[in-house]
């Protein structure tokens, strides 16, 4: 079977609508305020590899690894560059197209691109949601006679917790029921507070 091959054109293109710190985060590393994030590729306890914003690159000064996002992600998945271009295009739902040697790899790329945009949306409407209710929390901790308030002395630093692990790995977060769930008694939990009704009892961690 023929296989297909990405020009340069639109290598240049990913590198171009992808940040560096978009790409890091996507999969699954927080990238702190100064740019530095845990390293992938060894055994990092402290954060040693940087995070360029303007050149979209990245390196590490603990392992000496460093590269562009394209880079990262055959480092990371143990690929080629033109797998890793190829998956991120997949992965970010970018408007690139190439030909394709079969219908399964045609399917298969749609489906990715259904997925990623549906994880995208529940990130967003979730997002909303969490920091409506840690708003709510919050606010309610200032006041011992807000009917939040034993709530919030039992749920604030849990719901920080689920923000924390939505941003990280939206999409562990869209699988777990269990926390999809719980998301859906938060939305109306926040729901009871806008309507002033009595706000009964806590919900359960």
């Amino acid at each position: 079977m023929k296989s297909c091959h990405l020009c340069k054109e639109e290598y240049e293109e990913v590198k171009r609508n992808l940040s560096m710190r978009q790409v890091a985060e996507f999969y699954g590393y927080h990238v702190q305020k100064n740019g530095t994030c845990l390293c992938p590729f060894h055994q990092d306890r402290h954060p040693s590899m940087k995070i360029y914003p303007d050149d979209k690159g990245f390196y590490c000064w603990a392992c000496q690894k460093g590269g562009d996002v394209i880079k990262f992600v055959a480092e990371l998945f143990g690929t080629n560059n033109e797998e890793a271009c190829k998956r991120l295009i997949e992965d970010f739902a970018l408007p690139i197209s190439w030909e394709f040697s079969s219908y399964r790899e045609k399917r298969e790329r749609e489906k990715r691109r259904r997925k990623h945009r549906e994880i995208r949306r529940f990130q967003e409407e979730a997002g909303k949601i969490l920091k409506a209710y840690w708003i709510l929390l919050t606010t309610a901790m200032g006041d011992a006679s807000d009917p939040f308030f034993e709530e919030a002395l039992q749920e604030l630093s849990i719901i920080e917790y689920r923000i924390e692990c939505l941003r990280s790995d939206p999409e562990a977060y869209f699988a777990d029921r269990k926390a999809v769930k719980k998301l859906g008694e938060i939305a109306r939990r926040v729901s009871c507070r806008d309507t002033g009704t009595d706000a009964g009892s806590a919900i359960s961690g």
